[in-house]
């Protein structure tokens, strides 16, 4: 919840200001100051109950010294203190996510969801060859391309926000001997990020898309190495136009998301199955 509020008065009176709570670490602080231009609610977003000023000067107006505190501020000014109640903490509990809590559900339902085989975006992969090295696989659920990458002696990063899934996978890999190179990873793909330093062969993802988790894919994509995504284009919002048209490529997506002159697009195609509409890319990275 945001209230806000403005007054007016000089900055030392502003300067005056404590921050929402005043007790703890944040007791006699200072309110922050914001330079002319930059929002109040983004100094302010994200830092529980701060309370945030901006400075805004009026226009045409002149500031008067103030008796026995020096000179006033050039332009008459007033004050706008943001205070940004802590309802959404700035990291959720993972077991309260939503996408997990529906996924959960997806594979615990009566007729739950099974694995379906390779991908076709996986036997593209396959086709095309990469590297030797680890691979990640994002949003992996119930891969059976990670299970048939560890078999074939690849270590195999998989990470999901399905807990479930991931017991499922875990299982699977110890029956058939590979759970040593296989590593399982419940994690809100927005927020997780990548091993530090760590570059790979591959990296998959299948129909997930979120621009951010895209944006720190491909950075990880070792020299020689493969990124393949496959997602929902606009088109499908024919088929469910509830659907959020955010989880859908836009124009060239992903291609158009690659640095220029790091990749070469190896394979692109729009598939429309007559319920949905995807599309499939696979890139390679340039050897330096």
């Amino acid at each position: 919840m945001l209230r806000a509020r403005t007054f007016p008065g000089s900055l030392r009176t502003a300067h005056g200001l404590r921050r929402a709570g005043g007790g703890g670490a944040d007791r006699g602080k200072p309110a922050r100051f914001l330079p002319r231009g930059r929002s109040a609610l983004a100094g302010a977003r994200g830092r529980g109950r701060l309370r945030a000023v901006a400075v805004i000067p009026s226009a045409g107006q002149t500031g008067q010294p103030h008796p026995g505190r020096g000179p006033g501020i050039p332009g008459a000014v007033r004050f706008l203190l943001i205070e940004l109640k802590n309802t959404e903490p700035r990291t959720q509990r993972l077991e309260d996510h939503p996408d997990r809590l529906k996924w959960n559900a997806r594979y615990l339902a009566p007729k739950r969801l099974a694995p379906r085989g390779f991908c076709p975006l996986y036997d593209r992969a396959t086709a095309l060859g990469f590297p030797d090295g680890p691979v990640l696989e994002l949003a992996c659920g119930l891969s059976d391309q990670a299970l048939a990458l560890a078999e074939d002696g690849r270590e195999v990063l998989a990470v999901d926000i399905s807990n479930v899934a991931l017991d499922r996978l875990r299982t699977e890999a110890a029956e058939r001997g590979i759970g040593s190179r296989l590593t399982c990873v419940e994690a809100d793909l927005v927020s997780w990020r990548p091993p530090a330093g760590l570059k790979f062969a591959l990296v998959i993802c299948v129909m997930y898309w979120e621009e951010a988790v895209f944006d720190y894919a491909w950075p990880v994509v070792a020299d020689g190495g493969l990124i393949a995504w496959q997602g929902f284009t606009l088109d499908h919002l024919r088929y469910r136009p509830a659907q959020n048209p955010d989880w859908c490529f836009k124009a060239d997506e992903p291609a158009s998301r690659l640095p220029a002159g790091e990749f070469t697009v190896l394979h692109e195609e729009d598939v429309d199955e007559g319920h949905r509409v995807i599309r499939r890319m696979v890139a390679r990275r340039n050897r330096s």
